[in-house]
C-alpha cells in the first residue's frame, strides 16, 4: 500500500515538474519573441535621438543630459530579451524570470519613450518624482488594504474612504484655516468609515464584497451631494490651505537625487516611513504573527489565546485612518479642493498593487511607484506634445492596472480567511 501511494506521488511531482518546464519553455519563447520584436524595432531608428534630462540641484535649474539613438535602446532592450528568453527555455522553472523582469521592463519602456518622443528631450527627475507623488495615494490605499485583508477582511471600500477623507479634510481645513486639522478630520473620518464596514462584516456577518461596494456608492452619492448643495454655494468651504513641498536640508542638495527624493511633500516622507515600518512589523513581530494567524486560520489562531475580533477590528481602524489620510492628500496636496469623483479609481488602483505586490508593503510600493510612472508619463507625453490620442494616454494607469490583474507577472496567493465570516465562540 505504501509503495502504490509514494509511486502516485511519484508520478504527480513528475507530472508537476513536466507541466512546469512546458510553461517555462512558453514564457522563453514569448520573451524571445518580444526580444526579437526589439531588434525589429530599431532598424532605422538609430538616427533618432533619445535624450534623458535630470535636475542637478534643484527643480527648474542646472540639468544634466544622457543622449542615445533609439535604435540602441531597441538593440539593447531587443538582446536582452533574447537571452532571458533562451534562459527561461533552457534553465526551466528554475529561472527567476519574474526577477528579470524588473531588469527588460525599464528597457522596454525607455524605448518606447524615446520612439514616442521622436526626438524631444524628457526630464526624467520630473517623471520620477512625480511618480513618487502620485503613488503616495495609492501606496497608502495598498497599505489599507493589505492591513484589512491579513487580518481577514476584504477592503473593497478604499476607493470611498478616500473620497471621504478628501471631503471632509478639504471642509475642516478651510473652516479651521489650518491644513493639519484638515488631516486629522479625514483620518478620523476614514476611521469611522472602516469602523462602519468591520461592524457590518464581523458583527453582522455581511458579505464583506457588497458591503464594500455600498460603502463606496455612498461616498460618491454623499460627497457629489455635499460639492454640488454645499460647497458649490459656499466656496470659503472649499478655499482649504494647501500642504506644500519641504526640501530636507542637505539631502536635498545631493546632486540629481536631491531634488528627486528629499524635495516632496510630507506625505511622501510619510509614505515612505510607513512602507518600513509597516514592513518590519508585519514580519518580524508578534502583533505582525497574531495578524497574519488572523487572516490566515482565525479558527486556529482562536486557540492558542489570540483574539481574532480584537485584531480585525484594530486592522480596520488603522486601514481606515490610512485611506482617509491618502484621501486627503488629494484635496489638501494634490488638487488643493475637493472635486466629486476625484479619487478616480484610485482605490481600484491600490487593490490591484496589494495584489501585484503580494500583500507585501514593500512589493505594494513598487506596484503603486509602476502605477503612478505610468500616469507621470502620459502627463509628460502631453506636455511635449507627443502625437498620440489624449484618450490613450489617460487611460494609460489602467491599462496597466487590467494588465496587472490578469496575471501578467504570476498568480499569487492572498490570506486563505480574507472575506469569510468568523465568529468567535
Amino acid at each position: 500500500m505504501t509503495s502504490v501511494v509514494g509511486a502516485a506521488r511519484a508520478l504527480e511531482m513528475g507530472e508537476a515538474e513536466r507541466r512546469g518546464l512546458q510553461a517555462a519553455r512558453i514564457r522563453g519563447a514569448v520573451i524571445a519573441l518580444l526580444g526579437v520584436a526589439g531588434l525589429w524595432a530599431a532598424r532605422g531608428a538609430f538616427n533618432v535621438a533619445a535624450t534623458f534630462s535630470f535636475w542637478l540641484l534643484e527643480q527648474g535649474g542646472a540639468a544634466w543630459s544622457i543622449t542615445t539613438t533609439v535604435g540602441m535602446l531597441w538593440l539593447v532592450a531587443g538582446s536582452v530579451a533574447i537571452v532571458v528568453g533562451g534562459l527561461q527555455a533552457g534553465v526551466g522553472a528554475r529561472f527567476p524570470w519574474r526577477q528579470s523582469l524588473f531588469v527588460l521592463a525599464p528597457l522596454y519602456v525607455a524605448a518606447i519613450l524615446g520612439a514616442l518622443l521622436d526626438g524631444k528631450v524628457a526630464n526624467m527627475t520630473g517623471v520620477f518624482a512625480g511618480s513618487l507623488e502620485l503613488a503616495v495615494p495609492i501606496t497608502l490605499g495598498a497599505l489599507a488594504g493589505i492591513l484589512s485583508e491579513r487580518s481577514g477582511m476584504l477592503n473593497i471600500a478604499i476607493e470611498g474612504k478616500f473620497l471621504v477623507g478628501a471631503c471632509a479634510g478639504a471642509i475642516a481645513a478651510s473652516i479651521t484655516d489650518s491644513a493639519v486639522a484638515g488631516v486629522l478630520v479625514a483620518v478620523l473620518c476614514g476611521m469611522a468609515v472602516g469602523y462602519m464596514l468591520a461592524w457590518l462584516g464581523i458583527r453582522h456577518q455581511v458579505d464583506q464584497i457588497i458591503a464594500g461596494v455600498v460603502i463606496n456608492i455612498g461616498a460618491i452619492g454623499i460627497t457629489n451631494f455635499v460639492f454640488l448643495r454645499v460647497l458649490a454655494k459656499n466656496t470659503w468651504l472649499n478655499t482649504p490651505p494647501t500642504i506644500e513641498k519641504i526640501k530636507i536640508p542637505v539631502l536635498s542638495g545631493i546632486p540629481v537625487v536631491g531634488p528627486l527624493l528629499f524635495s516632496g511633500t510630507p506625505y511622501l516622507y510619510f509614505t515612505l516611513a510607513v512602507v518600513v515600518f509597516l514592513s518590519y512589523m508585519l514580519f518580524r513581530t508578534r502583533w505582525g504573527l497574531r495578524l497574519r494567524a488572523s487572516g490566515e486560520k482565525p479558527s486556529a489562531a482562536a486557540t492558542v489565546g489570540i483574539d481574532v475580533i480584537r485584531i480585525r477590528y484594530g486592522a480596520m481602524l488603522l486601514a481606515g485612518a490610512l485611506a482617509g489620510l491618502a484621501g486627503s492628500y488629494l484635496s489638501l496636496s494634490s488638487a488643493g479642493s475637493f472635486q466629486m469623483g476625484m479619487s478616480a479609481g484610485r482605490g481600484f488602483i491600490a487593490l490591484a498593487a496589494v495584489i501585484f505586490g503580494a500583500w507585501n508593503p514593500l512589493g505594494a510600493f513598487g506596484a503603486a511607484l509602476m502605477f503612478g510612472f505610468s500616469d507621470a508619463i502620459q502627463s509628460l507625453m502631453s506636455i511635449l506634445g507627443v502625437d498620440v490620442p489624449p484618450q490613450l494616454l489617460n487611460s494609460v494607469p489602467y491599462i496597466v492596472t487590467i494588465v496587472v490583474v490578469a496575471g501578467l507577472v504570476g498568480r499569487v496567493r492572498g490570506p486563505a480567511a480574507a472575506g469569510q465570516p468568523y465568529t468567535q465562540g
